[in-house]
């Protein structure tokens, strides 16, 4: 048993009382911390408002409460479920803020005398409140240390090997004491959710949202952290990411990404209960937010580097096995994607009449067109002539429609001879992991076949 339990069962017997209760302050109601009772009726989780109730009386004023013949409904004391024929109650206040409350089935059984005795138990009741909420601190300061160390040591451990983003969130979504936090990137004007995890983090996962008109965009326009109260009129009046988002945001706490003092993401945190989010966990918030934003830039650097030593050296494509390491590991971690065979028929022709120079001009406009087009996570190779195999797992690379469009314009923009005839030559396929196949080899095959039927089609289309 505590100390405060030890005490109120001192209480009990001191007052030879039929129930003693300690009740704390939480918002508009009590939360009982401890009692001691024979009644059957009394509930310790049962939430007791403060307004219209004893208890909430001898909050409100401040001083002590002696009924020695009590008359009153039963229903002002809040803490029953059923009348216990109570005949004699004394409340005193605690500088938590709190009540303790006493009562009998005795008529007169408090007075001044108990009333004082109860002021010194209180007195000590107060101090041993006050030292428990020392040891609370301590324990979640050491809790929030030791998430802080495992969360560098994601960052320490990983060396060359890429952090998960998704444990990083999981760790400091404890330390906030949120609901749900992501991480978004700016990208081609839109804000991307590269990872989240808590409350329906699956369906927010690699969404793109506006950079504008939301919460979220409002720290990227600012660029400086957004720190927004509980209940915020910002909160109600703007989405957190976009329109109907169902997302009842009611605190975010957000960090932004910088690179030479211009934002390019961002790490948020959001309540979306009662609760609200921890205020004392916002320095260590910010040094996360810094952590994650060094480590981005620092992948990005990285991988630029890594692409442009190992790039085909006409278009700037990924060598071919450096693309099906990618595809392998992708299919390792079971998480879904998209695999593009593209292809511009009779490429040799584009050669001979264009010229080698602006052919191999056309094949890098084709490589960055396909690149852009599938996004941050695409991997592009080329195994030979004008035939590109792409990896991605942006939601946008199934639209193949998208794709055609605009590899269409590149070609057309790169026609200077009349004599080629650019329509239909252009040959597309698409497959997804794991529905089309459970292997590299499968899905490139099947990507391959559907290319040649969308071939097919098109020299049907246009005979």
């Amino acid at each position: 048993m505590s100390m405060i339990g030890s005490l109120t069962e001192l209480v009990f017997n001191v007052m030879e009382a039929f129930t003693v209760a300690l009740f704390l302050k939480e918002e508009d109601s009590f939360r009982c911390l401890s009692s001691v009772t024979f009644a059957k009726s009394f509930d310790r989780d049962r939430r007791i408002p403060i307004e219209g109730t004893l208890p909430g009386w001898v909050l409100k004023h401040d001083e002590p409460l002696i009924i020695p013949n009590f008359d009153k409904d039963e229903a002002t004391l809040g803490y029953y479920g059923a009348d216990e024929e109570i005949k004699s109650f004394m409340a005193y206040p605690l500088e938590v803020p709190g009540v303790i409350v006493v009562d009998s089935k005795k008529r007169y059984v408090f007075t001044d005398r108990e009333k004082k005795l109860l002021g010194h138990f209180v007195s000590v009741i107060g101090k041993e409140l006050e030292k428990e909420k020392r040891f609370q601190d301590i324990e979640e300061r050491n809790e929030e240390l030791s998430i802080e160390r495992r969360i560098i040591g994601f960052f320490r451990e990983s060396r060359l090997a890429e952090v998960s983003l998704e444990e990083v969130l999981e760790e400091s979504l404890v330390i906030s004491q949120g609901d749900f936090c992501f991480i978004g990137l700016k990208r081609n004007e839109k804000l991307f959710i590269a990872d989240c995890t808590g409350n329906d983090a699956g369906i927010f996962r690699s969404k793109e949202c506006p950079v504008s008109g939301n919460v979220a965009g409002m720290v990227l326009e600012g660029g400086r952290e957004l720190l927004l109260p509980y209940n915020s009129g910002y909160l109600k009046g703007r989405p957190l990411l976009y329109q109907d988002d169902g997302i009842r945001a009611r605190q975010f706490f957000g960090f932004p990404f910088l690179f030479e003092d211009e934002p390019f993401g961002l790490v948020a945190f959001v309540s979306t209960s009662q609760a609200g989010l921890n205020d004392g966990s916002i320095a260590l918030l910010r040094d996360i937010a810094l952590l994650l934003s060094l480590y981005l830039v620092r992948a990005w650097t990285k991988g630029r580097l890594e692409k442009g030593r190992q790039a085909e050296p006409v278009t700037g494509a990924l060598p071919f096995s450096s693309f099906f390491r990618k595809a392998e590991s992708w299919i390792q971690e079971k998480k879904s994607f998209s695999v593009v065979s593209a292809k511009l028929a009779d490429f040799a022709m584009y050669n001979r009449l264009l010229g080698v120079e602006a052919a191999d001009r056309l094949l890098r406009g084709m490589f960055q067109s396909i690149e852009q087009c599938l996004g941050k996570t695409a991997s592009v190779t080329r195994t030979g002539g004008s035939h590109f195999y792409a990896v991605s797992r942006d939601p946008q690379a199934i639209e193949a429609e998208n794709l055609v469009r605009i590899l269409n314009y590149t070609i057309q923009s790169a026609m200077t001879d009349d004599r080629i005839e650019t329509k239909g030559a252009l040959q597309i396929g698409v497959t997804g992991f794991p529905e089309d196949g459970e292997s590299v080899w499968a899905l490139l095959k099947k990507a391959d076949e559907r290319r040649e039927r969308h071939s097919l089609m098109n020299k049907g289309a246009h005979a």
